[in-house]
C-alpha cells in the first residue's frame, strides 16, 4: 500500500493510474476507521485502485470542540486499510486545508436545509466543498458512501450529477453490531452505560416504522417516541419522517420514505434512519 500526504505526489500518481487505463474507486473518510467504513472499502468494485482518503475537514463541523475531539487513529486505520488491500492511503499534510475552496455562496439544493442542515449551519456547505475538491483531485470512476449518512449521501448525488455525471455512486448499508446499533466514530468517546442507552435509537425506529405500516399517523406516533427515548437521558434533536428523494415531510405516506433521527448523548451527536 503506498501512503501519501502531498497533493503533488497524489495527482501524479492519478495520472499514472489513468495511463495505464486503470479504473479508480475512491472512499472518502475522516479516519478513525471502524468497520462501517471497511464494508465501503469491501464493497469498491474489483480489479479498480482503491484510494482511501483520511481528512478530518474543518468546514463541515459547526462545532470547534467537536472538530477538536474527533478522534485521530492513524496507525490503526493504515493498519486496517493494509488488511484490505487498499493500493493508497492519502492523508495529506496540514497544507491541505489551504487548497479547498469554501463554496460559501453555492446555491445548494433545498434538502439541504432540512434535518442536519437545519440544525449544523454551514455543514453541508463543508462536505460541498471537500467532496467536490477530492473528485476534481482524484477523478474517480466509483466512489463508495454509506446510507447511514442519507441526507450527505443525496448531496454527493447532487454533485455528481451537476459536475461528475460520469461517476458511479455505490451505496452502502449501514453497518450495524449486533445490537443494532449503527457504527460512528463518535462512539468512542460514550460510556458503556451510555452504549446501552443507545440500543433504543434503532429500537425506537424500527417501532416507529411498524406503526406507519399499521397506518398509525406520525404525527401520533412522534411525541410517544420522543419521550420514550428522552427519558432514558437521550435528547432527541430531530425525529422525522420524510420522503427518500426530497427529504420532504411525508403527511403519512410511507412510499419511498425513511425515518429519520438525531440525538445527543452526554454532548455527542448521533444520527440513524431507516428506510420503510
Amino acid at each position: 500500500m503506498i501512503i501519501v500526504s502531498s497533493k503533488k505526489l497524489l495527482v501524479e500518481y492519478i495520472q499514472d493510474y489513468k495511463r495505464n487505463k486503470k479504473k479508480i474507486t475512491v472512499i472518502p473518510t475522516m479516519g478513525n476507521l471502524h468497520p462501517g467504513h471497511l464494508e465501503l472499502m469491501k464493497r469498491a468494485p474489483k480489479n479498480t485502485i482503491k484510494i482511501v482518503t483520511i481528512y478530518i475537514n474543518k468546514l463541515q463541523f459547526d462545532n470547534l470542540n467537536d472538530f477538536m475531539n474527533y478522534p485521530k487513529t492513524y496507525d490503526l486505520d493504515i493498519d486496517k486499510c493494509k488488511e484490505l488491500n487498499i493500493d493508497l492511503l492519502f492523508i495529506p499534510d496540514k497544507s491541505f486545508s489551504k487548497d479547498i475552496k469554501e463554496y460559501k455562496n453555492i446555491n445548494l439544493p433545498k434538502f439541504t436545509n432540512y434535518l442536519c442542515g437545519e440544525f449544523r449551519k454551514g455543514h453541508f456547505t463543508g462536505v460541498y466543498s471537500i467532496v467536490r475538491y477530492l473528485f476534481n483531485l482524484i477523478k474517480p470512476d466509483y466512489a463508495c458512501f454509506g446510507l447511514k449518512d442519507f441526507q450527505q449521501l443525496l448531496l454527493i448525488k447532487f454533485i455528481r450529477d451537476t459536475y461528475f455525471k460520469d461517476l458511479k455512486i455505490i451505496e452502502v448499508e449501514t453497518k450495524r453490531d449486533k445490537r443494532g446499533i449503527a457504527l460512528s466514530s463518535r462512539l468512542n468517546r460514550l460510556s458503556n452505560d451510555e452504549i446501552l442507552n443507545i440500543e433504543k435509537i434503532y429500537s425506537c425506529l424500527n417501532q416507529v416504522k411498524l406503526n406507519i405500516k399499521n397506518n398509525i399517523s406520525f404525527h401520533d406516533i412522534k411525541p410517544v417516541a420522543i419521550k420514550e427515548l428522552e427519558s432514558s437521558s437521550i435528547k432527541v434533536e430531530y425525529l422525522e419522517h420524510r420522503s427518500n428523494d426530497t427529504l420532504e415531510i411525508c403527511n403519512d405516506c410511507s412510499l419511498d420514505s425513511s425515518i429519520f433521527i438525531a440525538c445527543i448523548i452526554n454532548k455527542v451527536r448521533l444520527i440513524d434512519n431507516i428506510q420503510i
